[in-house]
């Protein structure tokens, strides 16, 4: 498939969009259209954006949406698609296009979290709703000095376990949970624009955020799992726990005595 230019990918996407939009507005059990993440902040599209949004409708009409897809755009070219176990779709066209959306009523909806969020199609009542997912926030402001602990309580276990042989379990806990919990901790310690962050997954547009931080944490994920262990706490002393009471040296030092991690880090291991 041969390329296509930004400005094509743009105008394709909003193309899309806009036919979505059309859908929305034409359906009587339908009540509201809110666009997230790229989908609502049209300007940052490319070619690996894909379409996100809340479809919403009347109660009741809910699994009709979700299990039969003649309504969307361009249904004739779906490749694949998947229902989530929480209901969410996933959509793949067969020529690369991909839509994620969740179905539910205005009630329901309200109760999501996601940001940014925009409304395309809605009364008040929807845009209320929209106005209290892009405010909540599901495990509550970011704390860094529990983000911090938890972290350090995720390696204890990661590298643990790594040791005794569970080493995809050890990873995901060391390169998955750690990392997460360490990105929350940056965020909440350090100056950037905390508002382009993701509110559930602390990884996204991190890197734009803060983009040395990022390849930091990137650079972390590559090493093998003891090593990225050892690489995430020297990043956290090193930008966190300078001039800062608060931060955690007793636990770090706990965990380092544990691991015997006594020495300094002699750096990645062949």
């Amino acid at each position: 498939m041969a390329a296509m230019s930004n400005d094509d990918v743009r105008a394709r996407f909003l193309r899309y969009l806009d036919e979505l939009t059309a859908v929305a507005r034409s359906r009587r059990d339908v009540v509201g259209l809110v666009a997230f993440g790229s989908t609502a902040e049209r300007g940052r599209v490319d070619e690996w954006s894909d379409h996100d949004f809340a479809w919403l409708t009347q109660p009741g009409a809910e699994n009709r949406y979700r299990h039969d897809l003649s309504w969307l755009p361009d249904h004739d070219h779906i490749a694949l698609s998947v229902v989530e176990h929480h209901g969410g779709v996933k959509v793949v066209y067969d020529d690369g296009r991909r839509l994620e959306f969740g179905i539910a009523d205005v009630d329901s909806f309200a109760t999501w979290a996601g940001a940014p969020a925009e409304v395309l199609v809605g009364d008040d009542e929807v845009h209320r709703a929209t106005a209290g997912v892009v405010a909540r926030r599901p495990e509550g402001e970011h704390d860094a000095v529990r983000e911090l602990g938890l972290m350090l309580t995720q390696i204890h276990s990661g590298v643990g376990r790594a040791r005794r042989g569970e080493t995809l379990s050890g990873s995901g806990l060391v390169r998955f949970e750690a990392v997460n919990h360490l990105a929350r901790a940056l965020a909440a310690r350090l100056s950037g624009d905390p508002a382009r962050l993701d509110p559930l997954d602390p990884r996204r547009r991190f890197d734009l955020v803060y983009p040395e931080l990022g390849l930091r944490l990137e650079e972390a994920c590559r090493l093998p799992t003891e090593d990225a262990a050892r690489a995430l706490i020297d990043l956290a002393e090193e930008r966190l726990a300078p001039g800062w009471e608060a931060f955690p040296h007793a636990g770090v030092a706990a965990v380092r005595a544990k691991l015997g991690w006594t020495q300094p880090n002699p750096g990645p291991r062949e």
